[in-house]
């Protein structure tokens, strides 16, 4: 199972951007083989590593994305995921405030705007004709 970054810095997804780096900072020099001889140097490296991905805001977005990914994959009982999709990559329906995407069983995905979820975060639909489902990112 790969590394859950805020779990290793001891801070959680909801944490500011300064409460992260002082996450950082603290387990630094708790793990750090310089300042205590007893430290685990892969525990070191892995505060490192999650550093290097929640410092910067664009590296820690795509990190929570996945995130929510696998999550939501882990937790799906509804049936295969059949695609990934953004809003773009669906069609306009004649409808107002309604996208749908074609399924591979012939029927479609509707994604109206009224159950869209707030900005980046993912959405779960399910086809009309058969058990698939996409995951949209909105």
């Amino acid at each position: 199972m790969p590394l859950n970054y805020y779990e290793v810095l001891g801070c959680s997804e909801e944490s500011t951007q300064e409460e992260v780096k002082r996450a950082y900072h603290r387990r630094l020099l708790q793990f750090h083989p310089d300042k205590n001889s007893a430290a685990d140097v892969q525990e070191f490296h892995d505060v490192r590593e999650a550093w290097q991905i929640l410092r910067h805001r664009e590296s820690r977005r795509k990190y929570d994305a996945t995130c929510k990914q696998e999550q939501l994959e882990e937790e799906e009982e509804d049936g295969p995921v059949y695609a990934r999709l953004s809003l773009d990559d669906m069609e306009e329906s004649v409808f107002e405030d309604m996208w749908f995407y074609r399924c591979r069983c012939g029927d479609k995905y509707f994604v109206d705007r009224d159950t869209l979820p707030e900005k980046d975060s993912l959405l779960q639909v399910k086809c009309n004709g058969c058990t698939l489902i996409i995951i949209v990112e909105v």
